[in-house]
């Protein structure tokens, strides 16, 4: 290992920067509402004392008998379940967090798809490269002369990989681009003579990659494309309100300003009738047919949008527009523009994006932000870039990389590759980001029973409200990983790995109770 570096292992004896993630204890907002929300024995409420140097912990002799108990069930189901003998791989490993040695290792060194879980990676290096507090920037420059409220020239605009999207908004951009509009506006910008100038630099075009999913598949929202520019994480969200039976339904699409045409025919039927609403999203139209039954308050759906980029400028047309600057050109792509002065910059917290990305996974969003970290440090803001700044943020732990192999930032390409063991290695490393790192990256992650992907699961269990995690999921590949509070207040790392062989319901029915089940081990055991 090179002088300086420091080797990522679940040993942190930085446990007592604990106080990074939110004051009196890790558990700050575990469950949600505090600590006496917790359905089984109260947890923490103070962060433990740390030993220093850190501790060595033996292997848990009882818990990996029963960790290897669950697994080995769960193969014998998922064979019975159609897998041939020996095709289905899982992989464990359970760290106490700040402390040396494995409490349990099951083939933790196999490297294997993670899915979803390689978001974890996306954010965790993020935070530690662009630090919590940084922003997605997007910068609007004069390309000619400003004068009586005319920019006698184009305005410039420069990609700066924000996915421009707030969940709570529903799709609609508007009010994320309005403030911008307003300080364009305060620099005396009235008119545009010139063209929108959507400058991608060195982003990458919006195009599917390596290894995902059919085409087939193309047009849902986990496959939503990502570049230097886009509008609610590249797609388009329509909703669905009824009216009575047999009048048309209120159709609304985000975000306003999407440029297509609309194409409508819903109608309000009978009530306890299903939903059957089909939706066909194009660059330049979007068709929205089917029927909503009446006694329900409304249907969303998401959609990708086929070009990002394009969806960008035309709802970016729509807010200067509303925000009284008219733009007299065209709105047209290049590399490379030669600008001028900065009249405005839009900034976005890529703290407000992780939410998104590790709670509720979504796969473009995390795209965005490996491109802005791949822009930031590589100089290339794609795939490639992202993936060098990856490995030197990692390196630059210390961390063994040998089987590590990201392609995206959102684990939706089949090409990905992560062991266990890096896995918890790197969740161990977060508690060490400084500037509130920790903190943000913690209040992302789903909640056992309570939020995001893990919202249903280990409802009713002494896991309910302890876990904090990411999910992951593509076919044949199944994951989980995480911090687990035990129910006598150690903080236990860990990850659950597995791929076998495409077969509908195995994930369902074998692999998420497999997971669940080992979670509930690890709060009962101590």
């Amino acid at each position: 290992m090179a002088p300086g570096k420091r080797r990522i292992t679940a040993t942190r004896s930085a446990l007592g920067a604990l106080a990074l993630l939110g004051g009196a204890a890790l558990w700050w907002a575990w469950p949600p509402g505090g600590v006496d929300a917790a359905p089984s024995s109260a947890p923490l409420t103070a962060a433990p004392e740390v030993e220093a140097p850190a501790r060595w912990n033996e292997p848990d002799a009882a818990l990996t008998g029963e960790v290897r108990r669950i697994v080995r069930a769960a193969i014998v189901d998922a064979e019975e379940g159609g897998a041939k003998s020996g095709a289905c791989h899982v992989s464990v490993l359970v760290q106490e967090l700040g402390a040396r040695g494995a409490l349990v290792e099951l083939d933790a060194d196999r490297p294997l798809r993670p899915a979803s879980n390689l978001k974890l990676a996306t954010t965790a290096v993020a935070l530690t490269l662009l630090g919590a507090a940084a922003d997605f920037e997007t910068k609007f420059e004069a390309g000619g002369p400003l004068r009586d409220g005319v920019l006698r020239g184009d305005l410039v605009v420069r990609a700066g990989g924000d996915p421009l999207m707030a969940e709570e908004l529903e799709g609609e951009c508007g009010p994320l681009l309005a403030p911008w509009v307003q300080e364009l506006r305060g620099a005396g910008v009235q008119m545009i003579a010139g063209d929108l100038v959507l400058d991608l630099g060195t982003f990458a075009d919006a195009t599917p990659g390596p290894a995902w999913p059919s085409p087939a598949q193309h047009w849902k929202d986990y496959c939503a494309l990502a570049s230097g520019f886009s509008a609610n994480g590249g797609c388009i969200t329509i909703k669905v309100e009824p009216t009575t039976p047999g009048r048309p339904a209120v159709v609304w699409v985000h975000p306003l300003g999407h440029g297509a045409n609309l194409d409508v025919d819903v109608l309000t039927s009978a009530k306890k009738s299903p939903s059957n609403v089909r939706p066909v999203v194009f660059s330049d139209r979007i068709r929205v047919r089917g029927t909503i039954p009446a006694d329900v308050s409304s249907w969303v759906g998401r959609y990708a949008h086929p070009d990002p980029v394009g969806l960008f400028g035309a709802v970016l047309r729509r807010a200067l527009s509303d925000g009284g600057v008219e733009v007299k050109g065209a709105t047209r792509r290049e590399r490379g523009t030669r600008g001028g002065r900065t009249l405005a910059t839009l900034r976005s917290p890529i703290a407000s994006v992780l939410p998104a990305i590790n709670s509720n996974s979504n796969n473009a969003v995390a795209d965005q932000l490996f491109y802005k970290v791949g822009a930031d440090f590589s100089g290339a803001g794609d795939r490639e870039g992202g993936a060098r700044a990856t490995l030197s943020a990692l390196g630059e732990y210390g961390l063994d990389v040998e089987g590590f192999q990201q392609v995206d930032g959102s684990g939706l390409s089949r090409e990905n590759r992560v062991t266990a063991r890096q896995m918890v290695c790197l969740l161990d490393a977060v508690v060490d980001v400084g500037d509130g790192g920790a903190g943000v990256f913690m209040e992302s992650l789903a909640l056992s029973g309570r939020t995001g992907t893990l919202a249903d699961r280990m409802i009713g269990t002494p896991a309910e409200s302890r876990v904090r995690g990411k999910t992951g999921f593509i076919g044949g590949t199944s994951a989980l990983s995480g911090v687990a509070m035990c129910e006598g207040g150690r903080f236990l790392v860990f990850s659950v790995l597995v791929e076998y062989p495409v077969l509908g319901g195995l994930n369902t029915n074998v692999w998420k109770p497999m997971q669940d089940r080992i979670c509930d081990a690890l709060v009962r055991s101590g």
